[in-house]
């Protein structure tokens, strides 16, 4: 039974995070799947609950609370709840890009 109240899509998109918890402050992503206030990442390296992440997708930065990170074959499925709407920050940025 799936719990989530909102629609996630699925995607495969590189994108860097940063992080204060990471290794050098940043590091390369896949963003799994995407829903209006969240995101799914797979990365190389394991965070801390509730750390301060910001995923960067080509002009649109995100920032948000790390709610899990749990093992996913020899990676980590990080989970995000963001500040802003994914949807309509994407849209913003979409319509005016600078």
């Amino acid at each position: 039974m799936n719990r989530r109240s909102r629609t996630r899509f699925k995607t495969d998109l590189t994108v860097n995070v940063t992080s204060s918890d990471l290794p050098g402050g940043t590091c390369k992503a896949r963003l799994a799947d995407l829903s209006v206030h969240g995101l799914s990442l797979i990365m190389k390296h394991k965070l801390p609950e509730s750390a301060t992440v910001t995923v960067e997708w080509g002009s649109v930065n995100f920032t948000g609370e790390l709610i899990y990170c749990q093992p996913h074959r020899e990676e980590f499925l990080v989970g995000l709840k963001v500040e802003d709407p994914v949807y309509e920050t994407a849209r913003k940025y979409a319509s005016n890009p600078s």
